[in-house]
Order: structure tokens, then sequence, then C-alpha cells
């Protein structure tokens, strides 16, 4: 079972977060954070309200994760508010399983906090110890240097290039592939 116990983080700017795992009740929450955030940044791979799933079909995700050895799913919270989230999932396949892929995001008004870089800490610490997690992978925008700057700061590698990635208001983006070696 992949669950992290809430942990208290203090900000940058002196404020308090917690993080921790998902619950079924956080379903419609993350789904009204989801469809935020996508209307906040272009570097998402889906735009506002782009994000359908309905309040059962996200519980059954968050379910999956917390039963899962290979899977995490994070909230950052502050004074209750979903600000923050991380999945980080793996294949059920021998070969692959200790392979996860992950995705951060955070809500614009809480940016530059060190808010992603909690929730990235939080999930390397996790993969640690499951015994399982022995390479993180991402994908990010070639243009998106702050992440960039953050994932390298955290150990994370440049593996590749991904050409014609994303077509976000009729232009092509490339992303980088990432990887984190897991010891």
């Amino acid at each position: 079972m992949s669950k992290i116990s809430p942990q208290k983080f203090r900000l940058k700017n002196g404020k308090w977060i917690v993080i921790r795992s998902v619950v079924k009740k956080d379903a419609k929450p993350l789904l009204e954070y989801v469809n935020q955030i996508g209307g906040e940044s272009d570097f998402l791979t889906f735009g506002g309200g782009e994000f359908k799933k309905t309040k059962t079909e996200e519980e059954k995700i968050i379910q999956e994760h917390l039963r899962a050895k290979n899977a995490v799913f994070i909230v950052a919270e502050m004074n209750k508010e979903i600000v923050g989230n991380l999945i980080a999932s793996s294949k059920n396949k021998k070969r692959i399983e200790h392979v996860a892929d992950f995705g951060v995001s955070v809500k614009k008004d809480y940016w530059r906090m060190g808010i992603g870089e909690i929730l990235i800490k939080t999930m390397v610490e996790w993969a640690k110890s499951s015994k399982i997690i022995r390479k993180i992978n991402l994908v990010v925008m070639v243009h998106n240097k702050a992440a960039i700057s953050l994932y390298k700061k955290m150990g994370f590698e440049i593996e590749g290039q991904l050409r014609r990635d994303n077509f976000i208001d009729g232009k092509f983006y490339d992303s980088y592939m990432m990887g984190l070696l897991i010891k």
C-alpha cells in the first residue's frame, strides 16, 4: 500500500503546508483543482475544463493508487485547500514495474513557494522506501525553464527530446524526457 502519512512543511514564505496521500473524499476537490490549474498554465497536457473525469472515476483512480505498491498520489494542502498534487505510478509488468512516471502541479497563486520541490522530495523518499521503484521519469516542455531548473536541482537528467510533443494554440512544442535513478 502506497500511503504517505500527513507531514507538515514550512514554505519559503514562512507559511505551512501539509503533504499527505489522497483519500476518497478528495475526489471532488481534486477535479475542481485539476480543471482550475488546466486554465492557469500552458505547461500541462490539458487546458482548463478539459479534464472530464467524473467523481466516481476519480474515486476509482484514488483507490487504485492507494492499493498499488508502485504508485503514490499525494496532495499539498494549505488551510484545508488543495494547492498542489503529484501522481507517480508504474505499470504492473515485471520488466518495467521499477520505473515510475510522474506529474506534478501547483496552483498559480502558490508558485515559487517551494511546494513543487517538497512534493518531489516526498515522492523520491517514497520511491527509495518502496524497494520497487528504481527509476523515476518525467516529461517537461523544453521552454518550461523553471521546472527544468527544479528537476535538475533534484538530480534529474535530460535523457532525450520529444519533437512536436504538444500542440497549443496552433503551435508545436518539444519536450524533454528526464530521469532520476533511485539508489
